[in-house]
C-alpha cells in the first residue's frame, strides 16, 4: 500500500513539473527581490548491484533523491527559507533514528524505506555584508555534496556531511574585487530532537536525546567555521577566474554514550574552464579529516576525493575518486578503502537529464560494483 502511494505522489510530482515547465522556467537569482523563490530538484535511481560479498545482495533497486526549496522575503531584510527532501538511500545505508530500523526485504527494491522531512527551515536577516540565522540546517564545513559531479557524486559526500541541526548563524562577506568575493560562515547548534527530526511515508522516528550521538545534546555546544571564496579574475592569467575554495572546521559535541567530541577540518577546491562555446570542463577536490568519527575515541577517518566533468554540448564524462583512510582499534574497522564512479550523461531541452554509471565501492571489508541510470529535473520559478 505504501509503494502505490509513494507511486501516487511521485506521479503528480512529475506531472506538476511537466505542467510548471511548460509555463517557463525561471532563474533562480531572478527572484532574488521576488515576494517567494522555489526550486524543484526531482532525482530517480535505478541501479543494478552487479557484484556483492553475498549473493543474495546482488538485487535491482530504485529510489530517490528528491528535494523542494521554497523561501519568502517578509520585507527588506528578513526571510524563511525551507527545504523538503524525499530521500531513499541505496543498499547497505539506513535512515534510522530513534526507533530500530526493520530489516531490508529480500529481493529487489522498490522505492522502500523513503522518508519525507523537513531538512531546513530558517528564519534569515541580511543587509549587503552581512546576514545571520536561525532554525534547522546543515552546518556548512565542506563543499555542498551537490557540487560533485556523476550519478553517485553526492553519496560519499552526504554520508559524512552534518545534517539537520538546529541552531544559530551568521555569514560574513567581502568583495575584494579581482581578488575574489568571500565569505566567513559560523554556526552553533545541536541535534535536532523536535518532531521535525521524524518524516512521514517512511516514518524513521524522531531522535531523542537518550539515543546519544555527536552534537545531540540539546544545546549549542558544537560549532563549525567556515571560509570560501570564487569569482577572482585577472588580466593576466585566464585560470584564476575558474577557482573557489572552501576551508572549514567543525567540532561536534559528544552526547550520551560517546566517548569524545568529534573534530574535522577541510580543504576544497573547485575549478571550471570553458575551453570553447562547447566544451568545458569541472575539477572538484575535497579533503575531509575527521578525529573520533562518531565520537569513538579510537577511529579517526581521512576523505580525499577528486572528481573531473568534461562538457560536450549536452553531454557529459564524469570520472571520480573518493580514498578512505581508517584509523581504528577494532579490526573490522581498520581498513583502508575507496569509491571510484564513471558516469555519462545527456541533457534533453526539455529539462530533463539522463546520466548511466558504474560504481565500486571497497567499504568496511566489503566490495560492491553496481552500475546505474538516473533520471532528473531541475526547476526554479
Amino acid at each position: 500500500m505504501r509503494k502505490i502511494q509513494l507511486l501516487s505522489a511521485i506521479t503528480t510530482f512529475i506531472l506538476f513539473i511537466n505542467q510548471s515547465y511548460a509555463a517557463g522556467a525561471h532563474d533562480h537569482s531572478a527572484h532574488s527581490d521576488n515576494d517567494s523563490y522555489a526550486h524543484l530538484d526531482f532525482k530517480i535511481h535505478f541501479d543494478s548491484i552487479t557484484k556483492a560479498d553475498e549473493a543474495d545482495e546482488e538485487i535491482n533497486e530504485t529510489y530517490s533523491h528528491s528535494h523542494f526549496e521554497w523561501g519568502i522575503n517578509l520585507n527588506d531584510n528578513f526571510s524563511i527559507h525551507s527545504n523538503l527532501k524525499l530521500e531513499g538511500e541505496s543498499s547497505g545505508h539506513s535512515h534510522g533514528h530513534a526507533e530500530e530500523e526493520a530489516e531490508h526485504s529480500s529481493g529487489d527494491r522498490f522505492l522502500e524505506e523513503h522518508p519525507l522531512f523537513v531538512s531546513k527551515l530558517i528564519i534569515n536577516y541580511k543587509n549587503e555584508d552581512f546576514s545571520a540565522y536561525a532554525g534547522k540546517f546543515n552546518p556548512i564545513v565542506g563543499f555542498d555534496y551537490h557540487q560533485f559531479p556523476g550519478v553517485f557524486g553526492y553519496q560519499t559526500i552526504e554520508g559524512y556531511a552534518i545534517r539537520e541541526r538546529l541552531g544559530v548563524g551568521a555569514i560574513f562577506k567581502n568583495d575584494l574585487g579581482d581578488y575574489g568575493k568571500h565569505q566567513l560562515n559560523v554556526s552553533s547548534f545541536f541535534a535536532d530532537t523536535t518532531a521535525l527530526s521524524n518524516s512521514i511515508l517512511h516514518r524513521r522516528g524522531a531522535t531523542k536525546r537518550a539515543d546519544g550521538g555527536v552534537s545531540n545534546t540539546e544545546k549549542l555546544s558544537s560549532f563549525a567555521v567556515s571560509l570560501g571564496g570564487k569569482d577572482f579574475y585577472s588580466l593576466n592569467n585566464n585560470i584564476a577566474e575558474g577557482l573557489s575554495y572552501q576551508v572549514g572546521y567543525a567540532k561536534q559535541a559528544a552526547g550520551d554514550n560517546n566517548e569524545k567530541d568529534e573534530s574535522r577540518h577541510s580543504l576544497s577546491l573547485g575549478y571550471q574552464q570553458k575551453i570553447s562555446q562547447d566544451l568545458s570542463t569541472e575539477f572538484v577536490f575535497e579533503h575531509m579529516d575527521i578525529k573520533y568519527l562518531s565520537g569513538e575515541a579510537e577511529h579517526n577517518r581521512i576523505y580525499d576525493t577528486l572528481s573531473a566533468q568534461l562538457n560536450y554540448q549536452k553531454w557529459n564524462w564524469v570520472i571520480s575518486r573518493t580514498a578512505i583512510n581508517n584509523q581504528a582499534a577494532e579490526a573490522d574497522e581498520n581498513h583502508d578503502g575507496s569509491v571510484t564512479q564513471l558516469s555519462a550523461g545527456y541533457s534533453f531541452d526539455n529539462g530533463i537529464d539522463i546520466d548511466i554509471a558504474k560504481q565500486r565501492s571497497d567499504q568496511d571489508n566489503e566490495i560492491t560494483e553496481r552500475v546505474g541510470i538516473a533520471l532528473s529535473y531541475s526547476l526554479e520559478f
